[in-house]
């Protein structure tokens, strides 16, 4: 006959009861749990030290049904303990780490940031959740790129958001009409990128965006005109510190027909406009508009202008935010314009657009 399965591993009370280790953990857990929050906050890190102490030794002995209601009732403690919110913050399963992930006050940023670097979409979402979370985790929640951390954060009314996270929103907003929706009920959009928005946004998100915008900027909204998509996309790119870099690269003689060709290489068309104008003394407005489909030629000047290469030359036709591709006749023909084109009178005919 097959051996009977082992008893599961019991324990004497004082009472003389017994009952397993899982059983006895479990009342201990409760116990340790509701004399920490209903006797007197440890005052000293040492008696903090102590409940992480027995927090540690417990939860592993427990059924992890029991953890949720753990951190719940430790996550709206102010000085809760450190190891312990950790633990807990980390758990696989988000019944368990979303309270901690959601409220914890004694959790870091730096710990927040390493959480967001290793965690799952919906650990995420429940970071993002946070009342008052900084605009510095706020941009790493959104480098993750993730729908639903991106939804988090734009109904979280408190969350604070960088220009630079509001450009990343409204750009995935265009074509993306609950986003767009939800991030026009909040107070805090800078109104250039409201505006830069609704110009270039699909027709659906634009309604949409416009019907749950404030009524006293409704209006507003409605008034501003569409735009081309690279003309709408360009008035929300900040060129501040694409100017500082290509200066910096000027200076030490790096900035030339290589470093445009790795700012096309990478799509930053900020970076290339900014070099184009620092290389044909000209700027960066002038050089926004020759990016318009209707502009080639005068482009070809810049680019001239600026000693680019036609392998460089080429990549920035075909990279043009918002325009159509051109067809291989179309740029086999700009490149023998390119080719005749004389580098000093290029150079003067790209001085004179400044003043149309």
């Amino acid at each position: 006959m097959p051996p009977a399965p082992a008893a599961a591993p019991t324990a004497k009370t004082p009472a003389g009861d017994a009952r397993t280790v899982s059983e006895l953990a479990t009342d201990m857990l409760r116990r340790t749990t509701s004399l920490f929050l209903a006797g007197p906050r440890p005052a000293s890190n040492e008696q903090l030290d102590l409940y992480d102490q027995m927090f540690a030794r417990l939860m592993p002995q427990v059924a992890t049904e029991l953890l949720p209601e753990l951190s719940m009732a430790l996550a709206g403690v102010e000085r809760a303990p450190y190891a312990t919110a950790r633990m807990l913050a980390v758990h696989p399963e988000l019944r368990v780490a979303g309270p901690m992930l959601a409220k914890a006050a004694v959790l870091t940023e730096r710990d927040l940031a390493e959480f967001i670097r290793t965690g799952s979409p919906a650990h995420l979402a429940a970071i993002a959740s946070r009342r008052g979370i900084g605009d510095n985790l706020t941009t790493q929640l959104i480098a993750r790129g993730f729908p639903a951390v991106r939804m988090a954060l734009a109904q979280n009314l408190t969350a604070k958001l960088s220009e630079d996270g509001y450009r990343s929103l409204f750009k995935i907003a265009e074509r993306d009409e609950d986003l767009a929706e939800k991030l026009a009920l909040r107070t805090d959009l800078p109104a250039k990128l409201s505006r830069a928005f609704v110009a270039a946004a699909s027709e659906g998100a634009r309604a949409r965006f416009i019907k749950a915008a404030p009524p006293a900027t409704r209006a507003t909204l409605q008034a501003t005109p569409t735009r081309s998509p690279g003309a709408a996309m360009r008035a929300i790119w900040d060129y501040q510190q694409v100017k500082a870099e290509v200066a910096a690269l000027s200076r030490t003689g790096k900035l030339g027909d290589s470093a445009v060709n790795r700012f096309c290489a990478t799509g930053d068309f900020p970076a290339v406009i900014a070099a184009l104008a620092l290389l044909c003394v000209v700027t960066i407005e002038t050089i926004e508009t020759l990016l318009e489909e209707d502009r080639l030629t005068d482009l070809l000047l810049a680019c001239k202008a600026a000693r680019l290469s036609w392998a460089t030359t080429s990549m920035i036709l075909r990279g043009r935010p918002g325009c159509d591709a051109l067809p291989a006749d179309d740029l086999e023909e700009a490149r023998k314009r390119f080719e005749k084109l004389v580098l000093s009178e290029a150079q003067w005919k790209v001085r004179g657009l400044e003043s149309r």
